[in-house]
């Protein structure tokens, strides 16, 4: 047995219990679910600390196995793999910006670019732009982290799906106090405890004048803010298009309409609400608060440009003009697949069901040019850009 191969994991709970976890990996057999099982011989976890290890510990994390996640063979679907649609529209986007460019260096980013199939299929886009990749576990040529892409005049960036696949803590109000999900062991098993919520999420409430109702479950993650300010500080002129699950805060925290909050866990095509099941087997994602990235945006002078439903977007660019937008008729069979991705974004089940797109441009180098009503009409109809490089 090869002991050499050993990672180190710390967690830091602060709260009303205060603790430090340090776990060795010992060796490469050793599933998740065992090393969770040590950690909770410890002390309960956070649901947020759980999810960290069950998405991202290294070799068993689901993210950070080989295994083929995304696709028709694996356990959800994402847009560009649904059709290819998503893509060409994203290049006619692209090649909108770079016409503004003129000489200046330019680079497309894909941010949590997965196994690199989106920002692939955009390299014949724009020949005079350099294309990079950052992911966790990132694929040969690319980079784990923003700060080792090289900086450049002006930026695009993409980010597809990186938020809601941020740890996030799972909360609830009981009479006037707010509890967080642990994750405990009983009966050799995974199950739940509450403990008292951290000050911090009680602040994240109260500056955003949310209110939960009494047995209201919330997901928040308070890397959504802080990320998409990294992003932000990454771009120096330039687009930032987000394409993610979410709703502005005052939607994502109605008591009406989501009193269970929006975690789920999916595999094999399937969604469930069993969190617990088979960590390391399965994804788990929550709805992000998009009001948090505008918020972060504008603080490091960004300015909203479009803000509504991922299929509205694409429309806007022109996605029309793919050709499997043909009579039925004229495709051939190798397209079936693909028509049917789109006829299922169609029903909201795709590229054009739930998913938003929050498009914000850096204005520090970028000026809008026309009124008010000029921007309100150019995000209903067809996408062109508002704005002009400044000198």
């Amino acid at each position: 047995m090869d002991f050499t191969l050993s990672a180190r994991l710390q967690i830091i709970r602060e709260g009303r219990h205060r603790l430090r976890c340090t776990i060795r990996r010992v060796g490469h057999e050793l599933p998740l679910l065992s090393v969770l099982h040590k950690m909770l011989q410890d002390g309960d976890l956070s649901f947020r600390d759980f999810m960290e290890v069950a998405l991202y510990y290294p070799e068993f994390g689901y993210y950070s196995q080989r295994a083929e996640r995304v696709g028709k063979a694996g356990d959800f679907v994402t847009s560009p793999s649904l059709s290819p649609v998503f893509s060409f529209a994203l290049s006619r986007l692209i090649r909108e910006f770079m016409s503004r460019v003129t000489d200046r260096m330019t680079s497309i980013v894909d941010i949590g670019c997965g196994d690199g199939a989106l920002i692939h299929s955009l390299y014949g886009v724009a020949a005079d732009a350099a294309f990079y990749g950052v992911d966790r576990f990132p694929p040969p040529g690319f980079v784990t982290d923003l700060a080792r892409v090289p900086k450049t005049d002006i930026q695009f960036v993409i980010c597809n799906e990186l938020f809601d696949a941020l740890p996030f803590a799972r909360l609830v109000q009981r009479d006037e106090h707010l509890h967080e999900l642990w994750v405990t062991e009983r009966d050799g098993g995974l199950d739940w405890s509450e403990h008292e919520a951290e000050a911090r999420y009680d602040d994240y409430f109260a500056a955003r004048g949310v209110e939960l109702a009494e047995g209201q479950f919330a997901d928040v993650s308070l890397d959504w803010e802080s990320t998409y300010e990294d992003i932000a500080r990454f771009v120096s002129r330039g687009l930032i298009v987000t394409f993610d699950y979410g709703y502005p805060e005052q939607q994502l925290f109605s008591s009406r309409t989501r009193r269970f909050g929006t975690a789920a866990a999916y595999s094999r095509q399937q969604v469930s609400r069993d969190l617990l099941a088979n960590p390391g087997q399965q994804d788990l994602t929550a709805h992000i608060n998009f009001t948090d990235l505008q918020r972060a945006g504008e603080r490091n002078g960004f300015k909203t440009l479009f803000f509504d439903r991922q299929a509205k977007f694409l429309l806007a660019v022109g996605a029309t003009e793919h050709e499997l937008f043909r009579p039925l008729e004229q495709l051939g069979s190798d397209d079936g697949w693909h028509r049917r991705g789109y006829s299922s974004a169609r029903a909201g089940q795709g590229w054009g069901g739930g998913g938003m797109v929050l498009s914000a441009a850096a204005l520090l180098r970028f000026k809008v040019q026309g009124s008010r009503e000029k921007v309100k009409k150019w995000r209903n109809q067809r996408l062109t850009f508002p704005f002009s490089l400044e000198p």
